[in-house]
């Protein structure tokens, strides 16, 4: 088991997503997209299942979460954490809009769509807050790092952690529609080969969780715009 599970953890995390909102559409008798405005709130959830599936492989591998993060004094050098965020910022926005434009003429406004104020507030702090904890730990801190020791192979092993780790944003929110997963895919995986690669010569993983935390929060912050204001939603679909 010790040997699988870190093949298999980094496929979990799709299944997970999968699961649930598909789950969530038939307990609410709606469609897929119907209910992908609330894909946010399910990531937030998909993240504590995922740090609670970490920390029971930490005590059965008898570590610690932070062993698996590795965090040392200095590894947040500020000029050099900016420098991750900024790059991790333009990778990101990058993606999104080039390959928006490329498969749509113009970039999906799906993972911002309003849902009530009181919830785009908690989640806007929640999902930040569980991303940083739950995605780089298991995919890079863990996966990579597992699979390269089982393999003794560093290609299988960024690559492996990469793919899936594109992958996931794929089904973020679910649809079974070709051109999104594309799109969504696509414009996930520069960043996370870039990061990948920076994690496997760095083996800094803190710096690159701090970046994730700020996509995120710009995310959380996209989504409880729309919620107060509706109207700011509306204007960027009639853009599309």
């Amino acid at each position: 088991m010790k040997k699988t599970l870190p093949f298999i953890l980094p496929l979990f995390r799709s299944i997970l997503f999968i699961a649930l909102s598909a789950l969530l559409a038939a307990l609410l008798n709606q469609s897929l997209e119907e209910t992908s405005k609330w894909w946010s709130v399910l990531f937030t959830l998909c993240n504590i299942i995922t740090i609670l599936v970490l920390l029971l492989v930490c005590r059965a591998e008898k570590t610690t979460l932070k062993s698996i993060i590795g965090y040392q004094k200095g590894q947040l050098n500020f000029k050099s954490t900016i420098l991750i965020v900024l790059l991790m910022l333009a990778l990101g926005m990058g993606g999104m809009y080039g390959f928006g434009f490329l498969i749509y003429g113009y970039v999906p406004t799906i993972v911002v769509q309003p849902v009530p104020v009181w919830l785009a507030v908690i989640n806007a702090i929640l999902l930040p807050l569980t991303v940083v904890f739950a995605e780089m730990p298991l995919y890079f801190g863990y996966s990579l790092t597992r699979i390269e020791e089982i393999t003794g192979n560093k290609v299988l092993a960024i690559g492996y952690a990469v793919f899936f780790y594109a992958l996931q944003h794929s089904f973020m929110p679910l649809l079974w529609d070709v051109r999104h997963i594309l799109f969504r895919f696509l414009s996930f995986l520069p960043l996370m080969l870039v990061l990948g690669i920076l994690y496997y010569r760095k083996r800094k993983l803190a710096p690159l969780m701090v970046g994730h935390g700020v996509l995120d929060i710009f995310t959380g912050a996209q989504i409880l715009i729309t919620s107060l204001f509706p109207a700011v939603y509306q204007m960027m679909q009639s853009a599309q």
